[in-house]
């Protein structure tokens, strides 16, 4: 009898320990490296590697799906290729977040030809079983989102398009898409969607405009990589959104206060000409991560080669629940608390300023001055961190 005992207790406490490792594996901690081959500086291939975890063989998975729908295989294959002419340059953006990573690889250059041009490759991956994940998995009504997501991009994205563009084919909607934190960003082929600088196309959607359509349940992947602390004003989103500010920076668009300008503009490529207002000039960048972002520089020449960013604004889209357009001032007063300075803007300052009147309510965030603009009826209209 005692025998039985012992074993029952034995049998018992393995059943603990395996449910204890199935939560560590859950929770298994991993990072992202770089890895690439620079054969000129005009051919150079780079993406992303997973590292981390326990299971070798479900990280070897992983790392070989990422490669695969990235194409990395046929770009460092292309490379030698190119050396007796022509050029190639991969690059990737990625996270990870609540155990779902996701990149997007740009390849630009003689990708597949002779012929110069711009390719983008996406994956997103569930880093718990190695399933790369679908679209239809972010929303509870896949069918309905497409139609939300298209109507959307009808009615509010197309109007915004230059004129000039070469192809601006937006629905359906492309096969490829990215995952942040703060929105989805469908990657389109340079055939149906052109920059003006002749790049493929991409459009971020902030999570805010899918609110009704994603799926929100515990553990689905919305909820797994934060999506309700951006679209729900509170206290935790706000606390990140200040530390964010802190260093510069607003969550999910890829400058830093200090950065400089003709490097931004090298890289990402100007939308238009910049624009003034009072004592600088607004610069608007190509890429869906600065739909309706402007860098705020100084105005001291003509040229900008030695010109820095010294602000960030956002006039649309929506962070840690603040979203432009929507949320009222004394719901971010009541979250937020009290500004450090509020200060009322008149007609003839919100002019010169490309605003329009109301309030602007400042906090201080480290070194830097995080602002926030209120209409006349008291909506949030834009949102500027500064020196």
């Amino acid at each position: 009898m005692k025998f039985f005992h012992t074993i029952r207790r034995i049998l018992c406490l393995t059943a603990v320990l395996l449910i204890f490792a199935v939560a560590c594996c859950a929770e298994e901690t991993y990072g992202i490296g770089d890895e690439g081959l620079d054969l000129t500086e005009a051919i150079s291939v780079h993406y992303p590697v997973v590292s981390g975890g326990a299971d070798e063989e479900l990280l070897s998975r992983i790392n070989g799906l990422i490669r695969e729908k990235c194409r990395i295989g046929d770009y460092l294959t292309r490379m030698p290729q190119l050396l007796s002419g022509g050029s190639l340059k991969a690059e990737w953006k990625g996270s990870i977040l609540g155990g779902v990573f996701s990149c997007a690889v740009s390849a630009e250059g003689a990708v597949e030809s002779v012929r110069r041009t711009h390719v983008w490759t996406a994956v997103s991956v569930d880093l718990r079983d190695g399933h790369e994940i679908m679209f239809e998995e972010l929303f509870t009504d896949g069918d309905a989102a497409r139609e939300k997501i298209e109507a959307y991009l009808e009615e509010t994205v197309a109007p915004e398009l230059s004129a000039h563009l070469s192809n601006s084919e937006l629905t359906p909607l492309p096969d490829l898409f990215f995952l942040e934190q703060s929105g989805l960003t469908l990657l389109y082929p340079v055939s149906r969607l052109s920059t003006l600088s002749d790049r493929a196309g991409d459009i971020r959607i902030g999570w805010i405009v899918l609110k009704d359509e994603l799926d929100l349940s515990e553990d689905s992947v919305p909820e797994r990589i934060g999506v309700p602390d951006m679209i729900e004003l509170t206290g935790q989103g706000a606390a990140k959104f200040r530390a964010d500010a802190a260093e510069g920076m607003l969550t999910g668009i890829p400058i830093t206060i200090g950065d400089s300008v003709q490097e931004l503009t090298d890289r990402y490529h100007l939308l238009n000409d910049p624009d003034g207002y009072e004592g600088g000039r607004l610069f608007s960048l190509e890429g869906g991560c600065f739909r309706g972002v402007f860098l705020l520089t100084d105005d001291l020449t003509r040229g900008w080669e030695n010109s820095r960013v010294d602000g960030i604004r956002m006039d649309q889209g929506c962070l840690w629940g603040l979203c432009v357009g929507e949320t009222a001032r004394e719901d971010w007063l009541s979250v937020l608390g009290e500004p450090d300075v509020s200060t009322e803007i008149g007609e003839e300052k919100a002019e010169v300023n490309r605003l329009v009147p109301g309030i602007r309510d400042e906090y201080r965030c480290g070194n830097y001055s995080l602002q926030l603009y209120s209409d006349g009826d008291g909506t949030l209209i834009s949102i500027v961190l500064k020196e």
